[in-house]
């Protein structure tokens, strides 16, 4: 189990179809969540925090992030895209 404990997180909503081979994988990893720490995690917290992992586990987005960042505070940047290989 890679996911640590979830941090409780106000309700939302989420709108999107999964395939159903990725909403019985969501299922099987709700269930061994629950085994893992003894509680329920419902299907929205569960899509946030793998995602919110993903993404903090990218090296390439951060690197481009701060890039993108630096590159909005240089002067005469209009909005911080491009190439990144510039």
């Amino acid at each position: 189990m890679n996911l640590k404990r979830l941090r409780t997180h106000p309700a939302l909503v989420l709108k999107r179809r999964v395939p159903s081979d990725l909403h019985e994988a969501l299922a099987a990893y709700a269930d061994d969540y629950r085994s893992v720490h003894d509680s329920a995690i419902d299907l929205s917290s569960r899509v946030v925090h793998v995602l919110r992992s993903f993404l903090d586990a990218d090296r390439a987005f951060h690197a481009w992030r701060r890039w993108a960042g630096e590159a909005a505070a240089e002067p005469g940047s209009r909005s911080g895209r491009g190439s990144r290989n510039a």
